[in-house]
């Protein structure tokens, strides 16, 4: 089996940052679901009570035909490994309207979460590494391309690049929050993963498109999954050391918990309090029980 590329790449730079993160664990695990192929992002769908996971499966980059998307129900019980098939490397999920947006390399597929069947692919040419997907309320389906600083955005049938910004730097999870598009930066990776320069959260004003940091511009960590929590913040994963952090608006990242090396794209239950996690190296998923 080949060795998923983007675990190798981010390994070789793991000790130094691992070294310095805190152990304390403020979240408590509930469940963990074991045995998924490549588990990269999660979205929980609280009118149905299910959690959709994609699965990248052996190589995240490539046009292989062993991507999907997996059910889970609410208790980590796996419902089915392949509810949607037919694709590549699935990474970000956005849902929206019985629609289910997930970013596949260089495009963008739409699947109807009714049949689990896709209606649409959305070519993005040009793009690298179509990574994080997040809808707005208006409709509009925002994605990241992590590797060309670039979100791209499908509006009225068409995908096209939205905004590109040296500030996005390594541009991966997506939140909408009222105005503003919440942006958790994997880092700069110009150099290589083996000089990656840690990133932060930005905020992009959706009228306007300016960037500006979210809180402290801080150097926090390789960024990944980003979810508000509920109470005027967001919370986030650091893929590299495997924290999760909570941010608010100006002030400084903390951990409220420890996972390990490829925490990747969360969603988070505010009503229930649940953080819900990939661990993409383990093939794994873990529900953690954390609320303020």
């Amino acid at each position: 089996m080949r060795e998923n590329r983007k675990i190798v790449m981010l390994g070789t730079v793991a000790g130094a940052m691992l070294a310095g993160a805190t152990q304390a664990q403020e979240a408590s695990q509930i469940w963990s679901l074991d045995g998924l192929n490549g588990p990269e992002s999660v979205a929980w769908d609280a009118a149905s009570g299910v959690i959709y996971v994609s699965l990248m499966g052996t190589d995240p980059m490539a046009k292989d035909g062993d991507g999907a998307i997996a059910t889970v129900a609410a208790n980590g019980t796996l419902m089915a490994a392949d509810w949607a098939s037919g694709l590549d490397a699935p990474k970000g999920i956005g849902l929206a309207e019985g629609r289910l947006y997930t970013a596949d390399i260089d495009q963008l597929v739409e699947i109807d979460t009714a049949t689990g069947e896709v209606v649409a692919r959305y070519p993005a040419e040009g793009a690298m590494l179509l990574n994080d997907v997040v809808v707005a309320p208006d409709g509009r389906v925002f994605v990241s391309d992590t590797f060309t600083m670039t979100i791209w955005v499908l509006e009225d049938g068409t995908f096209s690049p939205w905004l590109q910004d040296p500030a996005l730097m390594g541009a991966n999870g997506l939140i909408v929050d009222g105005g503003a598009l919440i942006v958790a930066n994997l880092g700069d990776v110009s150099q290589g993963f083996e000089n990656a320069k840690p990133g932060w959260v930005v905020s992009v004003d959706l009228e306007t498109q300016a960037v500006t940091d979210y809180g402290a511009p801080d150097a926090v960590g390789l960024l990944d999954g980003i979810a508000l929590d509920g109470a005027g913040g967001v919370l986030f994963t650091d893929y590299l050391s495997g924290r999760i952090m909570r941010q608010e608006p100006g002030g400084a990242a903390e951990e409220v918990g420890m996972l390990s090396l490829g925490a990747a794209d969360m969603d988070y239950d505010a009503t229930g309090g649940v953080i819900i996690v990939p661990i993409t190296p383990e093939g794994r998923v873990v529900a953690l029980s954390w609320k303020l």
